[in-house]
């Protein structure tokens, strides 16, 4: 859950109190219907880091499956042709182009995620 502090204009994932200002500032609640009024005077957009995140996933999934699927199609090439260049190709190949490609994949998914966002008068929160 997403809470802000008013005094140092941060963004925080759950807390009671700002970590960052001196003294017990409290953290709103922007899923609280009341605190949405302090949203103008904030003047900060959370999208980036939802963008972010979801791009980060996707990069992770990519990654972490490419080495299983890699080995698969390395053992699965050698076992068939019993040619170790070839499968050795494949394997690496497959890996190599998996992890690239959810990288890339993620890279092109967070820019047209932030195509709506506006960066003129609002301060994106990417910390």
């Amino acid at each position: 859950m997403v809470k802000f502090c008013l005094q140092c204009k941060n963004a925080f994932w759950g807390g009671q109190f700002c970590p960052k200002c001196d003294g017990q500032v409290e953290l709103l609640d922007m899923a609280d219907e009341a605190n949405r009024k302090y949203l103008p005077e904030l003047n900060v957009d959370v999208r980036p880091k939802y963008y972010a995140r979801s791009s980060m996933l996707l990069t992770c999934f990519g990654f972490i499956m490419a080495l299983p699927l890699g080995a698969f199609l390395f053992i699965r090439g050698l076992e068939k042709t019993q040619s170790f260049p070839l499968s050795i190709a494949f394997g690496v190949g497959t890996v190599v182009l998996l992890a690239w490609g959810s990288w890339f994949l993620s890279q092109k998914l967070f820019d047209k995620q932030m195509e709506g966002v506006e960066a003129e008068d609002k301060e994106p929160q990417l910390d």
